[in-house]
């Protein structure tokens, strides 16, 4: 996990994108973040993509902009930057809303510098630890097939010495420490080797050796 000291400087360069009408709170948003370090773009209407290069989007999230808000937010990839909503009142419109978007941190209206970093930080965070754990699903999605092999070669072992689970494991350990080569080798070696099962042949009915056609 990131530590807040690597996040802080983070903040110098971090590319922010303003999606809120030009008005005196848009203002004071953009003089603090570029006070910060930060490299500020401000867009209104709300678009229907992100522009490449962003690192953290401050959304104003207003019903008007319904149509375009929820097209955004359907055109991003599961690693878009994070979304701080900005929301001005609740009601049952807006609370959807807002939940359809996804925020990473909600600021309430008027906006003010104050909290404003720590928003930031709290986004940013928020998004590497999902970075992070996609990361990892990812490898163990990749790894899901070698786990099967080698549960596989594990049972015929059993099967075929009578081994215990433990036993068979350590015996597949063993040979690809011998061949100096992966656990997953040797299972697929195992499986390999080992001949298809033939189908039962029904048992044959009495007299039928006997029996000729007429």
């Amino acid at each position: 996990m990131t530590s807040a000291p690597s996040l802080l400087r983070e903040l110098k360069g971090l590319r922010v994108l303003v999606i809120h009408p030009q008005d005196g709170e848009a203002r004071i948003v953009l003089d603090q973040l570029q006070r910060i370090g930060c490299i500020v773009e401000q867009r209104w209407p709300v678009p229907t993509t992100l522009p490449e290069a962003v690192d953290v989007v401050l959304l104003a999230v207003e019903l008007s902009q319904r149509s375009n808000t929820q097209t955004l937010v359907e055109s991003l990839s599961e690693q878009a930057p994070p979304i701080i909503a900005v929301v001005g009142y609740e009601n049952p419109s807006m609370l959807q809303l807002v939940l359809e978007t996804q925020p990473a941190a909600v600021i309430e209206r008027p906006l003010r510098p104050f909290g404003l970093l720590t928003q930031l930080l709290m986004a940013r965070a928020a998004w590497r630890a999902r970075i992070d754990m996609l990361a990892e699903l990812r490898k163990l999605q990749s790894r899901q097939p070698a786990v099967s092999k080698i549960s596989m070669a594990k049972a015929l072992l059993m099967a075929r010495h009578r081994l215990g689970e433990n036993d068979a494991h350590r015996r597949l350990q063993r040979e690809a420490m011998t061949r100096r080569t992966s656990m997953e080798a040797i299972a697929r070696q195992i499986i390999d080797a080992d001949p298809p099962a033939e189908p039962e042949q029904p048992p044959p009915q009495p007299g039928a050796e006997n029996s000729s056609p007429p």
